[in-house]
């Protein structure tokens, strides 16, 4: 047989293994399209829209009642419930009614007109950051408003030019602009990361699974074809498969959420070919090392916590102990993740983050360059020149 007809029935039998394993089929179909719909649809509203707050008003005074109704007014929160006592308000907090409590401190009128400093105390459910910020943000854009227009009304008394009354209450206006996430939503900020994550670890499900399956076909002495070819083609076409996946990862359901994505078809091209044939090389090498197919799903589900923890996009990586930032950078996973997030949401070019290319190439040598051993050694066993030793199986 010719060697393209050897490699064309290579081939064949390869994808029979991906398309005829209905484990594979449903982590590749079901598992991928499953996570892609169902992971971004409880945060569809993407942001936290008005929070409920109580306001504890213990100075009872008109300039008090201004204060609560200018809190009600922002688009941040809104004044749920004006509580008569402190136990009253807490309970409000723990019961869940409302996420945030203001307290209008007794003598709060006569303070501010007397020029005396005066305290606004805020309290809030942190155990969900977008929304302790939303509420902070709403009651400090009330207090920041009332103390400018006290402090004008002031200046006004005293006799000064209102001409300049303006710049000296305040003398700069800061703007702030999010520069890659515009909605300062949460599926702008998790979803390009999470979406990473998925292809990677359902590579690693799905390639690992039938690298441990063909593992054991060989040890039954079953017909197969040679080690070097079948894995070459195991690589090739998972790589092809998940850069249809990718397509359709960064460019359809990006579309559909509204995610930001900035990359050229060429460099997203380019760095998702190295990604995943860097995973896809580690994902064959795990299967090696792993001695039945389930467990490829098992080392999945032990590690996706960890990655997302120091992939450096939920927390800053140079904050990680420098001994947990190398290590976790054997995994393809971690610079996938900042090397996507960098050319697709920051609009990087790929000069700029040649660490990550630079890892996931040196990776893939590294993952490569012992399956091109382990092929070259299987051969040698299986050669009729270099019989195996007793005892050993091929």
């Amino acid at each position: 047989m010719s060697l393209w007809k050897n490699l064309w029935h290579t081939w064949q039998i390869e994808l029979a293994h991906i398309f005829t394993d209905r484990a594979v089929l449903l982590v590749l179909a079901g598992g991928i399209l499953f996570y892609a719909v169902l992971y971004p649809l409880p945060y569809q509203r993407n942001v936290p829209g008005e929070q409920a707050i109580a306001v504890l008003d213990q100075d009872r005074s008109a300039m008090a009642r201004h204060l609560i109704r200018m809190t009600d007014a922002t688009p941040q929160v809104r004044v749920a419930a004006q509580p008569a006592s402190m136990a009253e308000a807490e309970q409000l907090l723990a019961n869940g009614e409302v996420h945030g409590l203001m307290i209008v401190p007794a003598g709060f009128e006569r303070d501010v007109y007397l020029g005396r400093p005066t305290s606004l105390s805020f309290a809030g459910d942190a155990s969900y950051f977008l929304i302790y910020g939303n509420v902070v943000e709403g009651l400090m854009t009330a207090a920041m408003t009332l103390s400018a227009e006290s402090q004008i009304i002031m200046s006004l008394l005293k006799g000064e030019n209102p001409a300049r009354i303006p710049g000296q209450v305040m003398p700069m206006r800061l703007i702030t602009k999010p520069a890659f996430n515009p909605t300062g939503g949460y599926i702008n900020y998790i979803v390009p990361a999470v979406f990473v994550l998925i292809l990677h670890q359902t590579l690693l499900i799905a390639a690992g699974s039938i690298t441990i399956k063909d593992r054991a076909r060989r040890r039954l002495g079953r017909p197969a074809p040679p080690l070097a070819q079948a894995l070459l083609l195991r690589l090739v076409n998972f790589v092809l498969i998940y850069l249809l996946f990718a397509m359709l990862y960064f460019g359809f359901f990006f579309q559909l959420y509204g995610v930001p994505h900035v990359a050229t078809p060429a460099s997203l091209l380019l760095f998702s070919s190295l990604f995943f044939l860097s995973s896809t090389l580690f994902a064959l090498w795990l299967g090696y090392l792993l001695p039945r197919p389930e467990l490829p799903t098992v080392i999945v589900l032990l590690t996706s916590l960890p990655i997302v923890f120091t992939a450096g996009f939920a927390w800053p990586a140079n904050n990680l102990p420098a001994w947990l930032d190398w290590i976790s950078l054997l995994i393809p996973a971690k610079a996938g993740i900042q090397g996507f997030l960098s050319i697709n949401q920051m609009g990087v070019p790929l000069s700029a983050i040649g660490r990550e290319m630079a890892v996931l190439l040196g990776l893939g040598l590294f993952y490569g360059g012992w399956l091109a051993y382990r092929a070259r050694h299987e051969h040698r066993l299986e050669s009729p020149n270099h019989p195996a030793p007793s005892g050993v199986s091929p």
